[in-house]
């Protein structure tokens, strides 16, 4: 059964490890939630470029510059002094180059033209990966040992011909990830709209189009980024958008303002409530793997949202630092006794005070209503070990823990008429259980938003604990209310609940707590 349970276990595993193993790999490649587009024929937007916080810019050679070779000398003169100003070591530079389609001398021009100080093109109108393999021929051909290797970013969905190839084209050499764009393709489409005039949602061909990039992208393991929003003063249209981007897996967008940056990185920050169902399914999964699939708060978690929460938080925490490589906000250990930490910005203080970054697993004051029933996922084996060293530690003599001898002659009032299989050993400490129950509860009730402990109203133990026993706990809440002197905090009353193997209730304790609010 057991041999089944794993083979099991390791198709599974093996069924869905390419795209984790994909995605973790690339946790360390630059993060590009905002990719800002500037015209490279402007020196007032080129002066500020680097300023705007954007994870990448833009600068357009194409639809945004009338005279191009006004735009390349602009490029040029802003890409000779791009590396001594403040913030490119934190921004990745793209150049927009024009279509392959077009003239052969425009766009060789414009790669020529961007080529020194950046970091890469975007390429638009891209058809087929015929047109990368050019690129990357053409690259090839002007980098040296000096040079660090260009990256291309394809908007793949321009023409009909795109959106038929797009999967091949995420797959060209060089993408780093790419992009959808629907106004030339309805212009070639002779679509009126692209957008529903009554919701403003995207019309079935076009979501079509965006669907068919998010897929393409994670089929290639590289990222994927939304288009454009174009009405840059509607900002709940834009945050929707981009809320909807987010929610099915896209890793950044494309901005057409200053004001949508900002914006768009707190949409696709993951909240605290994401952040702390993300920590909690892989603090758990990391811990017991070997079982394939484990339940938390009723609701059954196997591989799959173990990569989904990964992916969370991967998103977590996205500084950048001076090669323009993600910040390590987030660190998991597949080890045991691995522990998952989030960067949690104290008040007064910055991130990079934060000498013991904190994660809340826990439950609210909120999330606590009564008659809620927690089954804790820590389990423990108590030993004969554990029941010296806690009895020493805490200078109890009493030898009914401590001599196997003595104890003989107590254990038939104990274990009733003709004893039973633990009679002879020493009884464990009550203490030791009690604290043992609660330590269990901690993780999934009360780990992180407890304020204070206020007291036990009521402790039992209906049955002993002997040594080589096994315990699980669970927690029910019994009532709670608001501090009166604390508006921010509530008291809860817990009740929690200790088994042993056999499912004999060992010990149960009701206490008060002073919990945190949201």
């Amino acid at each position: 059964m057991l041999t089944t349970l794993l083979l099991k276990q390791q198709a599974t595993t093996k069924r869905f490890l390419p795209p984790l193993q994909r995605h973790l790999s690339s946790i360390s490649d630059r993060r590009r939630r905002s990719v800002h587009f500037v015209p490279a024929d402007n020196d007032k937007f080129l002066s500020k470029a680097l300023t705007l916080g954007a994870d990448t810019i833009v600068l357009d050679l194409e639809d945004s510059v009338k005279d191009k070779q006004v735009g390349r000398e602009k490029l040029r003169a802003f890409l000779d002094v791009a590396n001594s100003l403040p913030g490119r070591s934190t921004t990745e530079v793209l150049v927009r180059i024009n279509p392959l389609s077009s003239s052969v001398d425009d766009w060789r021009e414009d790669i020529a033209a961007g080529f020194d100080g950046s970091d890469g093109f975007m390429v638009p109108k891209v058809e087929t990966q015929d047109e990368l393999k050019l690129l990357d021929e053409t690259l090839s051909g002007m980098e040296t040992s000096n040079n660090s290797s260009k990256v291309l970013l394809p908007i793949a969905t321009e023409t009909p011909l795109a959106v038929m190839h797009i999967a091949d084209i995420a797959k060209g050499p060089r993408v780093c990830a790419i992009t959808w764009g629907c106004e030339d393709l309805s212009a070639v489409l002779g679509s009126y709209s692209t957008r529903d005039n009554n919701s403003g949602a995207y019309l079935d061909v076009f979501r079509h189009c965006q669907t068919m990039c998010l897929l393409a992208a994670k089929a290639a393991g590289v990222q994927a980024i939304d288009g454009v929003y174009q009405n840059v003063r509607d900002m709940d249209g834009f945050q929707n958008e981009a809320n909807y981007a987010k929610s099915i897996g896209f890793d950044g967008k494309l901005t057409l303002h200053p004001g949508q940056i900002s914006a768009l990185h707190k949409v696709l920050e993951p909240t605290r409530k994401e952040r702390e169902e993300a920590a909690m399914i892989v603090t758990m999964w990391e811990r017991s793997i070997q079982k394939g699939a484990i339940e938390i708060d009723g609701k059954m978690i196997d591989l799959p949202h173990y990569v989904r929460a990964k992916k969370v938080l991967a998103r977590v925490g996205a500084d950048k630092d001076a090669s323009g490589e993600q910040g390590t906000a987030v660190s998991t250990g597949s080890n045991e006794g691995s522990n998952t930490s989030i960067d949690s910005k104290k008040e007064g203080h910055d991130d990079d005070d934060e000498v013991f970054p904190r994660v809340c697993m826990g439950k609210f004051f909120e999330d606590l209503e009564p008659g809620l029933k927690i089954r804790h996922f820590l389990t423990r084996t108590v030993t004969e070990a554990d029941n010296v060293f806690f009895t020493c530690l805490t200078l109890n003599p009493a030898p009914i823990h401590l001599d196997h001898e003595l104890f003989k002659g107590n254990a038939s009032s104990l274990s009733g008429k003709g004893g039973n299989s633990n009679s002879g050993k020493p009884l464990f400490n009550s203490m030791f259980t009690l604290a043992l129950l609660v330590g269990m509860s901690v993780p999934e009730a009360t780990h992180g938003t407890t304020v204070a402990n206020l007291g036990f109203s009521e402790v039992l133990f209906p049955k002993p604990v002997y040594p080589g026993d096994t315990l699980r706990a669970e927690t029910i809440i019994l009532e709670r209310r608001e501090s009166k002197s604390r508006p921010t905090q509530g008291i809860v009353t817990l009740q929690h609940v200790a088994y042993n193997q056999r499912g004999d209730v060992v010990c149960k304790a009701t206490r008060q707590a002073l919990m945190k609010k949201k």
